[in-house]
């Protein structure tokens, strides 16, 4: 009982050093705001250390220690849960989680091929696959809430490493007279698109943003909108006009993966990074 409520305080305190606010850990955690706030007090006299600089009721600001103790945290956490997931599944050969991100291109034309390719792997994990931008997937990896990913963006972080896997060429769909088809910010398209805008002297007077390439696929299909996109993206709609654009409009597709994963996840993420697969 005594173990479990430590892991409860550091899943507590976890939660307030991501989210910066008492307020809003609580509502994560189905916990009233009192009772964050005594937690991380009882923690703070138990390390003997400040972990949070407060700044008002609400804006809270971690502390160097907070920083090291967040790492140290992640660690903790990450092999209580494994310990867990084994003795709760000891009658049976337990699989390990696997939580896999991809960014919307990725996730439509990449990832589906590649893990086909290996499903004799997947026998050993219990995959659970989400579809998120570039910078929510290094964000979640950085927390521990995803295992590895696959992005669009050359972004990292601490103790997340990140291997290229394929190159991308980026075309402009769509007729010039339609109102621009953007993805949101911190989607690996978004920084091309500005990029193409201001090197063109072009301003978005006419604008939609739309968080779905598949959806941005379909209203261009039906004649409207113009989008920078993916050439996969378009592979199977010959309908759909585009002008190619040029090798500055070409990126790459990343592997991140955070460090310290468990070896059945390390080895089938080594296996990924050896099948290069192009698109076609």
């Amino acid at each position: 009982k005594r173990q479990d409520m430590m892991f409860k305080t550091l899943e507590i305190f976890k939660t307030v050093y991501e989210t910066k606010n008492f307020t809003t850990a609580a509502q994560l955690l189905f916990l009233s705001q009192p009772t964050v706030s005594v937690q991380i007090k009882q923690l703070e006299e138990s390390l003997d250390v400040v972990l949070f600089e407060r700044n008002g009721r609400q804006q809270i600001v971690p502390t160097k220690q907070a920083d090291l103790f967040y790492e140290q945290c992640q660690q903790l956490l990450d092999l209580w849960h494994q310990d867990l997931h084994q003795l709760q599944h000891q009658e049976r050969q337990a699989k390990i989680p696997c939580r896999i991100a991809a960014s919307h291109t990725t996730a439509a034309y990449f990832l589906p091929a590649l893990l086909s390719r290996h499903r004799a792997a997947l026998d050993a994990l219990e995959i659970e696959i989400c579809t998120l931008n570039s910078s929510q997937i290094v964000e979640q990896l950085s927390q521990h809430k995803l295992d590895f990913g696959f992005i669009e963006k050359p972004l990292t972080e601490k103790d997340i490493v990140r291997t290229p896997l394929q190159t991308d060429q980026l075309v402009l769909a769509g007729q010039p007279t339609e109102p621009w088809l953007l993805r949101e910010n911190g989607s690996g398209v978004y920084h091309y698109t500005m990029n193409y805008l201001k090197e063109n002297n072009l301003t978005l007077d006419n604008v939609m943003t739309i968080k779905s390439n598949a959806i941005i696929v379909q209203l261009l299909r039906q004649g409207l909108g113009q989008s920078l996109i993916s050439s996969a993206a378009l592979l199977d709609y010959p309908e759909i006009p585009y002008r190619p654009l040029s090798k500055q409009y070409q990126r790459q597709f990343y592997l991140v993966n955070r460090k310290g994963l468990p070896q059945p996840i390390q080895d089938f993420v080594a296996t990924l990074l050896a099948t290069p697969l192009p698109i076609e």
